[in-house]
């Protein structure tokens, strides 16, 4: 049979030509109804096969209008429809002129029966039908109109439960973005959103932006590279779309804190790159401090060993050097050497004190203790000194609350270490400031010990902590070691910050009593 197959689908044309040639039927296709009526005319047809809903015009309209042609009236015309699928649209198919009405996702051998029956003989539809002819126009676009009027409400009740399911879905959707927008928000690392293609930040949360010390509008201004050193560092990496994952400094204004970065595309059509900036840097201080405390403990460990075996051959030349010194007469010339023996002596014997504190300081005996009490303590055991340098002395205590729970002795003696190194830095005379402030966290009292002095270069300021290392004629070189030790039995940090003619800014942070 030679059958024109008229389907707006492609696929679903192709799929149902494929099984009509497979038994042998040659069939040409239309894409809808107005093609269809140009086909039609081109050759010698022994049925039609119409999809009932198409645009343009339908199998409905498509089957009165071939009906209406005297040569056509007794071709069999077959509907094949998805949506028309009430009775009333079957009988209302069979009064314009279908011959058969099938359901498209019913079986394709009851198709291939029916084309095997029209081949043997044309019958009629399966009702006597009402001739295209017979039926007036009123009627049939009244019945043409329940058609539609029926597949438009089966349409709306089906639209209605999609509009319902994606009210329901765009509700969740919803509710997903609030979740994430707030993770996003309230994350502890900072993070940025970049374009990969303009390198520009898009999106930053607030902990970002607490990182940098920049504003929202601020940041959303910048394109990545601008963001010292780090960004500049992640620009090819970003545009190659590669993941990152590394430490780097960024220039905080007149500070500089070190970041650790990662970084990885999102994976969207957005190109958009992902980077979460963490400030590790009290981190790296605490790590630069464990290393610096090992080394210390192995340096004490040595120390107190070495200390052990020189001091009791010691004391026996201490000993008889007093006892050369008190026998001989004082014109005697022999003196002028023991004196400076026994000089020599008493100066091992100050280093050896200064090692066995250091290598070994006492436990501490922990109790409340208010700083600013101490600080005046530490002026008035000063006075001489400072008036002697001609040094102008002041104490700031704010409003803070300066409770500690320390060893008093130990807290002050390291102290006033750090003092007498800011008194020897101005020989000249200056100005020496010990201030107390709140960190901002409410659990550190910083002190702050700010001198005029002669401060120190890069390099010296690089080793003033270490044991034995001094630049002073006479200075054992461990004021500073002591001080910073016995602050680490107490829960407390020291820092400082110096350059040369510039004076030195010692910081010595304290846990608050709790």
């Amino acid at each position: 049979m030679h059958i024109l197959l008229v389907d707006d689908d492609p696929e679903n044309s192709i799929a149902l030509a494929d099984i009509l040639k497979s038994e042998g039927h040659s069939v040409e296709t239309a894409s809808d109804g107005y093609e269809a009526l140009d086909v039609i005319h081109s050759g010698k047809f022994d049925a039609i096969i119409s999809d009932a809903l198409m645009p343009r015009m339908d199998g409905f309209v498509l089957c009165r209008t071939i009906k209406s042609d005297e040569a056509y009236k007794s071709l069999p015309f077959i509907l094949m429809t998805g949506e028309y699928t009430e009775k009333a649209d079957e009988e209302f198919a069979i009064s314009v002129g279908v011959t058969r009405v099938l359901r498209k996702d019913g079986d394709a051998d009851e198709l291939l029966r029916i084309l095997r029956g029209f081949g043997k003989s044309r019958p009629g539809p399966e009702k006597a039908p009402v001739r295209p002819s017979e039926l007036d126009e009123a009627e049939y676009l009244k019945g043409y109109s329940s058609a539609l009027f029926r597949r438009l409400e089966s349409k709306m009740a089906e639209l209605q439960i999609v509009n319902k399911k994606l009210l329901e879905r765009n509700i969740q959707l919803e509710h997903e973005r609030r979740k994430y927008r707030q993770l996003f928000a309230s994350a502890n690392d900072g993070i940025l959103i970049i374009n990969q293609v303009t390198n520009e930040v898009v999106e930053s949360n607030i902990h970002a932006r607490k990182i940098l010390k920049l504003t929202d509008k601020a940041v959303l201004q910048k394109k990545i590279s601008e963001l010292k050193p780090f960004g500049e560092l992640l620009v090819g990496k970003i545009s190659r779309g590669e993941s990152v994952q590394f430490e780097s400094s960024y220039d905080c204004g007149s500070s500089k804190i070190i970041l650790d970065i990662s970084g990885a595309p999102v994976g969207t059509e957005d190109n958009l790159y992902l980077i979460i900036i963490r400030n590790v840097t009290r981190r790296k201080e605490w790590l630069e401090r464990f290393i610096a405390l090992d080394k210390l403990r192995a340096l004490g460990r040595l120390s107190y060993g070495l200390v052990h075996e020189i001091r009791n051959p010691l004391n026996v030349v201490s000993v008889n050097l007093q006892y050369l010194d008190r026998t001989m007469k004082e014109e005697a010339v022999e003196r002028k050497f023991t004196k400076p023996a026994l000089d020599g002596v008493n100066a091992i014997e100050k280093v050896i004190r200064e090692t066995m504190n250091f290598a070994q300081p006492q436990t501490p005996a922990k109790s409340q203790i208010r700083l600013g009490g101490l600080l005046n303590e530490i002026a008035g055991l000063a006075k001489t000194s400072l008036q002697k340098s001609k040094i102008n002395l002041s104490i700031e205590r704010g409003e803070t609350n300066d409770t500690i729970f320390a060893d008093k002795s130990q807290v002050l003696h390291g102290l006033l270490n750090i003092v007498e190194n800011a008194i020897e830095a101005m020989p000249s005379g200056g100005k020496l400031l010990l201030r107390l402030e709140d960190s901002g966290t409410g659990e550190e009292i910083v002190l702050r010990i700010i001198d005029t002095g002669i401060g120190m270069d890069e390099d010296v300021a690089k080793l003033a902590i270490e044991p034995f290392f001094t630049t002073k004629e006479g200075a054992t070189g461990m004021g500073l070691s002591v001080s910073n030790r016995l602050f680490e039995l107490n829960d407390a940090s020291l820092g400082y910050e110096t350059r040369a003619g510039g004076g030195t800014t010692v910081t010595i942070r304290f846990q608050r009593a709790r």
